[in-house]
């Protein structure tokens, strides 16, 4: 790109920023009522006057906007490559014994209430608490193994913690950040803690705030901070402001029951097995190009709206993209991070250790051990334990393993805390979802200076009528499924109104 060119790429990109901030301002969930739209509906379209909408992707994002729009009165389709519909909601399910594994979304905040809405009020899903916190649990570090009510007098404790417990010195060093949320209303303080913090990762704040090496060894794996100390230090925050982890519920029939409640309300427009390849500008419209089991389809519609994960649209032609647009695709980061599940002819945990619910947490390759409530035999004795959950470069560890090396190292890792799992398992799987072809990752992290400034705008500003909503298209709840339907519920309302931007080239 030569000096002028890049001169006007700069110049428009900050144009476009100060113009979609604007706009953003107005879709906001504190100024629309999110809730009230996926409630009530959009505004019902005139009679004659619906557009045809093709949605791309069927999880929880496409299936919200997909729904929304058919309920407005347009006409949609919705493409979905995959032969089953949820995404990044996937439960495995054992055929004979009732049993599940839930490798995808298993756990969801009562304070979200895009989410709370669907499972309880739209479909009646029974839930039932999911605590992740527990006394009796194990705590493995440094080659000790210990009960997590334990740790407070242990010599590790004493030694890199002088009397005072990991949280406690944790909130010592978030002081300042605390202090912006006491003082200030929830929006304001958002807004403080973007404009002074959005420039660190967890771990540079951490370390300026006086840790040292041997405490961020330690209390990385303590707090589950390890996987999260080079990304945004504010995305970080914002979750652990709002203890999004003290108050879980999981579906008790299981998590994809959400997904399929959504089949009654879709009718005949969603079509599994559809690979979308690409999309163009056709007029005012889009072209939408896709590929079922033998043959090669195109599509005309109004418009478009990509639900699938930014790090697949890469490989993607997407026409009318802008150099802008392009990088912030480009450079969306989705984490990897992968679940082993393994069955057991009984629940030892339970009758050994007296652990019902909760985390161990270790230094050892599988890293977190989670003992869910969801997918349980309640009719006999056998357990499904998630045997490890691990992000980042520890799931990458277990990345070039053949599936038996993974469940061989993952069951010598569990025995070591708990040596009866040895005798007592019978089937394990695994899924990485860095390597689901997809979804290309767990879901999207910020990274320091991504959450203000163009990228994020960017990001999910139209190409005409090519509309973006994933989770990345939501600033505070990436990788959960209210980003997701908020997005969908943001874009869908935009569509509605036949709102697009031209592409800045």
């Amino acid at each position: 790109m030569g000096s002028a060119k890049l001169a006007q790429f700069c110049c428009t990109g900050i144009q476009r920023y100060r113009m979609t901030s604007s706009l953003l301002t107005a879709k906001d969930p504190s100024v629309t009522d999110l809730l009230g739209l996926l409630r009530d509906g959009l505004p019902r379209a005139a009679e004659g006057s619906g557009r045809s909408i093709v949605v791309v992707g069927a999880g929880i994002a496409g299936l919200v906007a997909g729904w929304l729009l058919r309920r407005a009165g347009h006409r949609v389709t919705l493409l979905e490559a995959r032969t089953r519909m949820g995404g990044r909601i996937l439960t495995h399910r054992r055929p004979t014994s009732g049993m599940f594994a839930e490798f995808g979304a298993m756990r969801f905040p009562r304070q979200h209430p895009l989410g709370q809405y669907l499972i309880h009020d739209l479909f009646g899903l029974r839930t039932a608490p999911f605590p992740m916190h527990n006394d009796a649990s194990y705590l493995h570090l440094q080659g000790q193994t210990i009960r997590s009510a334990e740790f407070a007098d242990s010599d590790l404790a004493h030694a890199l913690f002088l009397g005072t417990t990991p949280q406690q010195l944790l909130d010592q060093a978030l002081a300042p950040l605390h202090r912006l949320f006491q003082d200030h209303d929830e929006d304001t303080a958002r807004n403080l803690l973007l404009e002074r913090y959005d420039k660190l990762s967890l771990i540079q704040y951490l370390e300026r705030s006086g840790f040292s090496i041997e405490r961020l060894a330690l209390i990385g794996p303590l707090l589950g901070l390890e996987g999260r100390y080079h990304f945004s230090l504010v995305e970080w925050y914002l979750h652990h402001q709002a203890d999004l982890f003290d108050d879980l519920e999981y579906i008790i029939d299981g998590a994809d029951r959400l997904i399929t409640s959504f089949e009654p309300l879709l009718g005949d427009v969603l079509h599994l097995g559809c690979a979308v390849e690409g999309v163009d500008p056709k007029g005012d419209g889009v072209l939408v190009h896709y590929r079922s089991a033998f043959t090669r389809q195109s599509l005309e519609a109004d418009a478009c709206i990509l639900t699938l994960p930014f790090c697949l649209m890469r490989t993607m032609e997407i026409g009318g993209m802008d150099p802008a647009k392009s990088y912030a695709i480009r450079n969306c980061y989705y984490g990897r991070a992968h679940k082993i599940f393994m069955q057991f002819r009984w629940r030892w945990w339970e009758c050994l250790d007296g652990i019902s619910h909760g985390t161990t947490t270790t230094d050892l390759g599988i890293r977190t051990i989670v003992y869910t409530p969801a997918g349980q035999d309640r009719q006999g004795g056998r357990g499904m334990l998630l045997v490890s959950y691990a992000w980042e470069n520890d799931s990458a560890t277990f990345a070039p393993l053949s599936e038996e090396q993974r469940l061989a190292q993952a069951l010598e890792d569990l025995c070591r805390i708990h040596p009866a799992a040895r005798d007592s398992y019978e089937w394990g799987m695994s899924h990485d979802w860095s390597q689901d072809p997809w979804s290309g990752g767990i879901g999207p992290l910020f990274r320091p200076l991504e959450m203000t400034g163009p990228m994020f705008h960017d990001l999910i500003r139209p190409l005409g009528q090519i509309h973006f909503a994933n989770d990345a298209c939501d600033r505070y709840h990436r990788r959960w499924i209210e980003g997701s339907i908020a997005a969908a519920i943001r874009t869908a309302l935009a569509v509605h109104h036949g709102e697009a931007e031209r592409p800045v080239v």
